[in-house]
């Protein structure tokens, strides 16, 4: 006889992911609908073969499946634009999570603990433009990322906070965070988005995570107001954090004190120093009332300028992401070890099992663990 209670819960995952029956047997790889729909109706059993191929499909474990709780479910995304059909939304929520659960079983395999927490903020901290200044200088210093955090910001969260950074294609600018109980920080940022403008997310995105316990998941989602207020103060945070006031001052004196006066090539120039938009550099300058925000208005909105701005930063565009380099490096390393099979490494990377040396290859790392290093003793 066919578990009822699993049969149920089957239909009621396939429901809340927005799978029509056809589509999600066609997922499952079953001849026809049928075969789902006598699943569903507890009038035929699910193999053991099959527990897997549904875990799969359905983005979650087959503990979950089977009402074996083993994670905290009190917790959820906080999405800038989520997608208006509530289906989509799911599926992709769905994806990354399954996402996530994978890389924390690469960490938890390769014994990987955060060498840092990120610190918990307070109401007082975020409450105006002068205390979220403090936070981001702060924090800066607290992450040691330097004059120019843009560049290693990525690196540094994810090494030492195992904070982890997917990328996703969205088509309308949206991002996504989540702090969860046993995953951790979690950060979706949009690959389609330029370079400049995924650092710039990454750190909005931030702000989220360092607040996340203080500012109301639930009013931010029930509250328009509240929510582009928390978004305004993540802005702020974002251009403070990677545009340093004194840092900023240094290079527009240096070109005004060299030539007397600025040039559009001049901030497109700056802009590429701090691995920001542009046009973040020109609100930051108006911030700092190196120039008046009608100015600055005018200059983010000008033709000839963007145009510039594009065709000097053509060059930085390089490859767009599919998935973070440390969720790669973690899935070879434990692949190196012998912690994970080659099955299962096709399956995490998207790829054909006989592709595997190659995929490794490309990344530029090593497939076996090769000879031992004598340490000395300390």
């Amino acid at each position: 006889m066919a578990d009822k209670i699993l049969a149920s819960r089957l239909e009621e995952i396939r429901v809340s992911l927005g799978l029509s029956l056809k589509d999600a047997a066609k997922r499952l790889n079953f001849p026809n609908y049928q075969t789902l729909r006598n699943i569903e109706a507890g009038q035929r059993e699910v193999k053991v073969s099959e527990l897997g191929v549904f875990a799969k499909v359905y983005y979650c474990s087959i503990s979950s499946l089977l009402g074996q709780s083993e994670e905290d479910a009190s917790y959820d995304f906080l999405w800038r634009n989520p997608p208006e059909d509530e289906g989509t939304k799911k599926e992709t929520e769905g994806e990354m999570t399954n996402i996530c659960r994978q890389y924390a079983l690469f960490e938890k395999l390769l014994r990987l603990k955060p060498k840092k927490r990120l610190p918990a903020i307070t109401q007082d901290e975020i409450r105006n433009n002068y205390s979220i200044k403090n936070l981001a200088d702060n924090l800066r210093t607290f992450l040691g990322l330097g004059n120019r955090p843009s560049f290693i910001l990525q690196q540094v969260l994810e090494q030492d906070f195992n904070i982890k950074i997917l990328f996703r294609s969205f088509e309308d600018g949206s991002a996504v965070s989540m702090l969860h109980p046993d995953f951790g920080g979690v950060v979706v940022i949009n690959s389609n988005e330029a370079p400049w403008r995924r650092n710039y997310d990454l750190a909005h995105e931030l702000f989220h995570l360092l607040s996340w316990n203080t500012v109301s998941l639930q009013e931010l989602k029930s509250d328009k107001i509240f929510f582009e207020d928390i978004e305004k103060k993540a802005d702020a945070f974002a251009s403070m954090f990677l545009l340093p006031d004194s840092e900023v001052a240094k290079a527009l004196e240096s070109r005004i004190d060299s030539q007397k006066h600025l040039t559009s090539s001049d901030l497109v120039d700056i802009s590429l120093e701090f691995g920001v938009s542009t046009k973040a550099l020109i609100y930051r300058m108006a911030n700092l009332r190196y120039i008046k925000w009608d100015i600055a208005k005018k200059l983010a909105e000008d033709e000839e300028l963007n145009a510039l701005n594009r065709e000097k930063k053509s060059s930085e565009w390089g490859e767009v992401p599919k998935m973070s380099k440390r969720f790669y490096e973690l899935a070879i390393r434990c692949l190196r070890k012998g912690l994970i099979s080659r099955g299962k490494f096709a399956e995490v990377a998207g790829i054909e099992r006989c592709d595997v040396d190659d995929f490794i290859e490309a990344k530029g790392l090593m497939e076996s663990e090769g000879y031992p290093i004598e340490i000395m003793a300390s």
